[in-house]
């Protein structure tokens, strides 16, 4: 990709089997402009439209040593298309590698979606300023991450620039879908005017994964959420258009880079790939049942997603948000204070009550009181049973 002297865009240029060329065109680390099929001798003329349409004059000698150097560092074209040879290599890797805890997950989603961030923000710990810089995904990345002993979830992030749909379309359907256990579809809220051409990609990738699983989990993110103002609005109404012709289940989440949603949407998709997640949730549950507990969590540390809850979606947003922060300032203070090995750490509010238990050094659980346990006689029966919790769930993560 080369820099368009003495402007902020950047331009690109790739190559497909049947010999036709495909342009971008990046403003700072926005793509704004792409084209397929098209001839090399075509691509100033277009070049020089785009500028002209953006009121920028750019002398023809200098567009053309432009491409002239983009063209000299493109690959030369062979049997293969440099999507099909990225496939082919990571096929090659898991295979490898193979691992029954490994549950393969579709990322889609038109470009500029923000599919790569939302899980760099989750899996990473990637700041929402630092995915700022995040440039658009070529072709298809593959990305493989822990969850404790719980799951090991393998993201398929595949870029949405239209050259690389059309060949989602052709004969790596298989490849792309076959083996997988979830498809994650990434809509940017904010981009009414591509809302039809998101459903139609949706539309097809629910019926291809249909096609190699029959019973896959499909999750849509309404993304970038907090740039809309009628929220109320906007989200049924694309929930109606978006299942009007499905008939499967889909499990939609709002969310956003820059709050908790995206850790609660998260969550919920690592408790639907993990097998254990069922016991943890059946143990949190008999948790629940005592007296004086509202709810309970299972905490994984490292990412703070929930592998276990009793909360439901709007309460697990803000309880996991909380709980994110308390953790990272119990590590602080238990760092300053030469206390890492604390197993028990109480937080006291107007209304409720947190024990927050170290259950494993990847795991906290988390029991949230109502103000019926603030007695000390509830409050140790409570701690009682809590530890015996905290003792199964080690030995069902261990297992």
């Amino acid at each position: 990709m080369k820099k368009i002297p003495g402007t902020l865009y950047h331009f690109g240029i790739a190559s497909s089997k049947n010999n036709s060329l495909g342009i971008n065109i990046w403003y700072r680390s926005e793509l704004i402009f792409e084209r397929t099929g098209i001839l090399q001798e075509e691509i100033i003329n277009i070049l020089q439209k785009f500028f002209e349409s953006k009121n920028l004059t750019i002398p023809r000698n200098r567009l053309s040593w432009v491409v002239k150097e983009e063209l000299n560092e493109l690959s030369p074209t062979s049997d293969i298309t440099f999507i099909e040879g990225t496939v082919s290599e990571i096929l090659g890797e898991i295979q490898k590698k193979p691992s029954e805890n490994v549950k393969k997950i579709v990322l889609m989603g038109l470009s500029n979606a923000g599919k790569t961030c939302i899980y760099e923000r989750v899996f990473e710990g990637k700041k929402p300023w630092e995915l700022m810089q995040s440039t658009a995904t070529k072709g298809i990345d593959y990305k493989k991450y822990e969850v404790g002993s719980v799951t090991k979830p393998m993201i398929w992030d595949l870029g949405g620039q239209q050259q690389y749909l059309d060949e989602y379309h052709g004969p790596l359907r298989k490849s792309i879908f076959q083996k997988a256990s979830v498809l994650l579809y990434i809509i940017d809220a904010s981009d009414s005017d591509r809302f039809e051409n998101a459903r139609v990609e949706f539309e097809w990738s629910v019926n291809q994964i249909l096609s190699f699983n029959q019973s896959p989990i499909v999750n849509v993110f309404f993304h970038k959420i907090d740039l809309i103002h009628d929220k109320d609005a906007l989200i049924p109404y694309l929930k109606n258009i978006l299942s009007q012709n499905i008939s499967y289940k889909i499990n939609f989440y709002a969310t956003s880079v820059f709050d908790e949603s995206l850790f609660t949407a998260w969550s919920g998709i690592i408790r639907d790939i993990s097998p254990k997640s069922i016991f943890i949730n059946s143990i949190l549950k008999t948790l629940k049942d005592q007296e004086g507990v509202k709810d309970a969590l299972l905490i994984e540390k490292t990412t703070g997603l929930a592998c276990g809850s009793t909360l439901d979606g709007s309460d697990e947003e803000i309880v996991i948000g909380m709980v994110s922060l308390l953790i990272v300032t119990c590590d602080k203070v238990t760092k300053n204070m030469k206390l890492q090995n604390f197993s028990e750490f109480r937080l006291k509010t107007s209304s409720n009550y947190l024990l927050l238990t170290d259950v494993t050094p990847d795991l906290m659980l988390v029991i949230i009181l109502g103000s019926s346990a603030f007695t000390d006689n509830i409050l140790k029966d409570i701690e009682e049973v809590g530890k015996e919790i905290a003792i199964q769930i080690r030995d069902l993560w261990n297992d």
